[in-house]
């Protein structure tokens, strides 16, 4: 299994933006919200150049954690599983522009 999912709700179109689910301790729903807004009290906001060369800022949003590590505080546990949350995330979009690219360099032959 891997450590994050991807998920979106189409059924929800006014709850913005994707979701990645942590699959192992901590066990979190972080919610990716494009620019600035963000949910909740643990977030982080970061910074993507993408295949257009434009610079696109995200937020990531703790919308649910559960931990049973009760030797380390959960806000310190979740700033750390944003920073590899955010990683993951970024390589996907960074996948899924190549592909576009591709897809659009397919159309001009």
């Amino acid at each position: 299994m891997d450590k994050f999912l991807l998920a979106e709700n189409p059924m929800r179109p006014d709850d913005s933006g994707p979701f990645i689910i942590h699959m192992l301790d901590p066990i979190a729903i972080i919610k990716c919200t494009p620019g600035h807004d963000h949910v909740g009290n643990i977030f982080k906001q970061y910074q993507f150049t993408n295949a257009d060369k434009q610079l696109e800022g995200w937020t990531l949003s703790i919308y649910h954690l559960f931990t049973a590590d009760m030797l380390e505080k959960p806000e310190d546990r979740a700033l750390k599983l944003l920073d590899r949350a955010w990683r993951w995330y970024r390589a996907y979009m960074e996948t899924e522009d190549g592909g576009i690219k591709d897809e659009e360099k397919g159309k001009l032959n």
